[in-house]
């Protein structure tokens, strides 16, 4: 990147059902999702970092983060974290909210898995069975409640988040579908 680029600014997206004071019993929020765009030296759009970070379960939050997103993959299944396994990871509070979703970024959660985007879809089921826990009805659980993907595409001069997915508690799920950021395909001049 050249001295006279500007340094590309993080995207973020709030859902709906997003508060600035979060409830104090589940759904306690609901979901961000956080895009860092990554560009070549001479200013071409080569991906995005993506973090989905799911309140529904977890006053704290629970991420997802995909290092490296690009056009070419198409369509890519929502990676699920594994559950935690230290229950002192759940009282962490999220101190920061933001409501311009421009200037936000994603809060630091330890809940975290990172998987690096290859162009083989990730499964959105855990693999483990120490990393799901049982709902009251016996059925397996995972706070991290978002299923479906996301996609990168573009147009002569941006690129796209495209998502389709839906999260929160069983009797009452969301849906997310459509494009919810932007970024620019090549990166703008500071001059």
């Amino acid at each position: 990147m050249t001295d006279n680029q500007t340094s590309p600014a993080p995207h973020t997206w709030q859902s709906g059902d997003w508060k600035e004071k979060a409830n104090i019993q589940a759904p306690y929020n609901g979901i961000q999702i956080t895009g860092n765009p990554q560009y070549s030296d001479n200013g071409t759009f080569i991906s995005a970092a993506i973090t989905i970070t799911d309140y529904t379960n977890d006053p704290a939050g629970i991420s997802s983060d995909i290092q490296a997103l690009t056009i070419a993959q198409g369509q890519m299944d929502i990676p699920v974290p594994e559950a935690p396994t230290d229950s002192a990871d759940s009282g962490k509070s999220n101190e920061t909210t933001h409501s311009d979703p421009e200037s936000a970024t994603a809060p630091d959660s330890s809940n975290t898995t990172t998987v690096e985007a290859t162009s083989d879809q990730t499964s959105a089921e855990p693999e483990n069975s120490q990393d799901v826990q049982l709902d009251s009805s016996g059925n397996k659980r995972n706070d991290f409640t978002v299923k479906g993907w996301i996609a990168l595409e573009s147009n002569t001069m941006d690129i796209f988040l495209r998502v389709h997915f839906m999260y929160g508690l069983d009797p009452f799920q969301k849906e997310e579908l459509g494009y919810i950021m932007g970024f620019s395909a090549l990166l703008q001049s500071a001059d």
